[in-house]
């Protein structure tokens, strides 16, 4: 900055005449919302959802369980189930079902007779 322009700003900061000065008046403050509601609001909200939060998850965490058990209960069943068809198997054998009979005092057959049920025919 040259010292001529330096000379002239100082000239014209000098304070303006008191006419020319606006009037300053009292402004109102601006009327706010009280804080404490909306405090209340978010605090309510956040609670609810953490309520909510928990009963989901306590409710997962009872299905889990459940679905373990049943689970387990199907895996029995089936080994169950397992056992049963191979019991059934071997009691449907030919020579167990032999020797059942012998035990209850059935022979085998000697000569074996057919029936033939004559067909009639339809007109």
């Amino acid at each position: 900055m040259s010292a001529v322009n330096a000379g002239n700003t100082a000239k014209t900061a000098s304070p303006a005449p008191a006419g020319n000065r606006p009037r300053l008046r009292v402004v109102q403050a601006v009327a706010t919302a009280p804080r404490a509601p909306f405090v209340a609001l978010v605090l309510t909200i956040l609670g609810v959802g953490l309520i909510g939060l928990l009963l989901i998850s306590s409710s997962l965490q009872h299905g889990s369980f459940e679905l373990r058990d049943l689970e387990q209960r199907a895996k029995e069943l089936r080994a169950t189930e397992t056992a049963l068809l191979h019991d059934i198997a071997q009691r449907a054998a030919p020579d167990e079902l032999a020797r059942r009979a012998g035990q209850l005092g059935m022979v085998p057959a000697e000569d074996r007779r057919f029936l033939e049920i004559p067909r009639e025919v339809s007109p």
